[in-house]
């Protein structure tokens, strides 16, 4: 710090223009950010809502609720245990 007080007094103000510049920059990023990260969730959430809605009009009913039980049939084509080697030709 130099000793002649007109000289520490605008340093001292410079440095204060300084910190608020930094704090006002860096809340101005802050909120770029954010905005930035709500505009990118909101696209997501539309994109998420649009697929689900047409994939629900695919296939031609109501869209399925979470827990809904859904009753199909089935055949077993064949059963095997863990220690048999799966057929040739096939990853497993």
């Amino acid at each position: 710090m130099p000793e002649n007080p007109l000289l520490q007094f605008v340093a001292l103000v410079v440095a204060a223009v300084v910190v608020v510049g930094a704090v006002f920059l860096g809340a101005i990023l802050l909120s770029l950010f954010l905005g930035l990260a709500l505009i990118a969730g909101l696209i997501l959430y539309v994109r998420l809502w649009w697929l689900r809605r047409s994939l629900s009009k695919r296939a031609g009913g109501q869209p399925m609720r979470s827990g809904e039980i859904v009753e199909v049939e089935y055949t077993v084509v064949g059963e095997r245990s863990p220690l048999d080697e799966p057929p040739k030709g096939t990853k497993d």
